[in-house]
């Protein structure tokens, strides 16, 4: 192999497939990055087994060839290089990198032993990036982050003609929302759970192309030289539907700033009670209450516009905060059936819904 191509351009490139390195790989080849060089310019190439990037990179080939080399170290060298060409070369499986003013040397292996990635045949679904990016931020907030059961990990993608919903559960909230697309293949009609991490790594790089491989279970993004495969989850997600408040006995509505700063003072008395605080709804207001014996207590009330009966529900506060900090409308909307009932949580105008499960607490 040997090629040309500028450091700004490989420095890019590496910023979007290190992504794909695990910090513990299941085999010490997936610690590398394949490096390939064709016709078509230099491919480089990274996978941890559940997501696999592919990006192209503009480069001269002189001669085609590949090689796998460590990834950490190659990105450290390219991110420390000024701006200018940079010659790449291969003896056997050792890389050199010259410039005007530098000369390394890199100790890779073949790449014979790196496994083959899926590649985007056909796209079959367009989805708007930065709706693809804000939908995504805002459901995956209620994935699992640990793997007891994989299901609550991934994200739920339900297909209809022309949008999909998403939904994520972790057994103790529920994210909700649509997502507009160009019409769905028929084929492509119905449930497949993607991990939710994927998506996060997908959204910051962005996805216009779609292609779901139900039958090896894979799903592509592609967008400008950019390719991200993932595998789906299998198994059978939970019955959202069946969690989701349709009527509601109190509803409030009140400013997102205020709440905010009075759900984190309460946490700071609540770290040691499990991070519980009370929300008492009274006439025109919601008091934000946090109690320990140790720290001693604190509340905040806040002005709210009430309709229905008063009441008092437990929660989580890290779970009310993880909600707020992607929440960016103005005012929240809060409705519940009563202190032990799911809690919807969402904009006044908005398909995103947020719901919260309450905790038990002894009076």
């Amino acid at each position: 192999m040997k090629v040309t191509a500028l450091s700004e351009n490989l420095k890019k490139t590496l910023g979007i497939v290190s992504r794909g390195i695990s910090s513990r790989p299941q085999l010490p080849v997936l610690s590398g990055v394949l490096l390939k060089a064709s016709s078509e310019g230099l491919d480089m190439v990274t996978t941890d087994l559940e997501i696999s990037f592919w990006a192209k990179t503009g480069a001269k080939v002189v001669e085609e060839g590949e090689v796998v080399v460590p990834a950490r170290l190659f990105s450290d060298l390219v991110a420390s290089l000024p701006p200018g060409p940079v010659e790449l070369e291969t003896e056997k499986n050792k890389l050199i990198l010259k410039t005007k003013q530098t000369r390394a040397e890199i100790m890779g292996q073949g790449a014979e032993d790196y496994p083959v990635i899926p590649r985007m045949k056909t796209s079959q679904l367009k989805i708007g990036s930065g709706e693809f990016r804000e939908k995504v931020d805002k459901v995956s907030v209620s994935a699992a982050k640990d793997d007891t059961r994989p299901v609550l990990t991934g994200m739920l993608w339900e297909f209809k003609p022309e949008e999909v919903i998403l939904a994520a559960t972790d057994g103790y909230r529920l994210s909700v929302d649509k997502m507009k697309t160009s019409k769905v293949e028929e084929k492509l009609l119905g449930r497949v759970i993607l991990p939710a991490r994927s998506l996060m790594e997908v959204s910051r790089v962005a996805a216009l192309a779609v292609e779901f491989d139900k039958e090896n279970q894979q799903v592509i993004f592609a967008l400008d030289g950019v390719e991200i495969a993932s595998r789906l989850i299998s198994g059978e997600f939970p019955p959202y539907q069946q969690i989701m408040p349709n009527t509601y006995n109190t509803r409030l509505s009140f400013d997102r700033d205020e709440f905010a700063d009075a759900v984190k003072r309460a946490k700071l008395f609540a770290r040691e009670n499990a991070n519980i605080v009370r929300l008492s709804v009274e006439e025109g207001k919601v008091r934000v209450i946090a109690e320990s014996s140790q720290v001693g207590a604190n509340e905040s009330e806040i002005e709210a516009e009430v309709e229905g009966e008063k009441v008092t529900v437990a929660f989580n506060a890290q779970y009310l905060l993880e909600y707020l900090n992607i929440f960016d409308e103005q005012n929240v909307v809060w409705e519940t059936e009563g202190e032990l009932k799911p809690s919807v949580f969402r904009a006044k105008d908005e398909n995103w819904q947020q719901v919260i499960m309450p905790v038990r607490i002894q009076q």
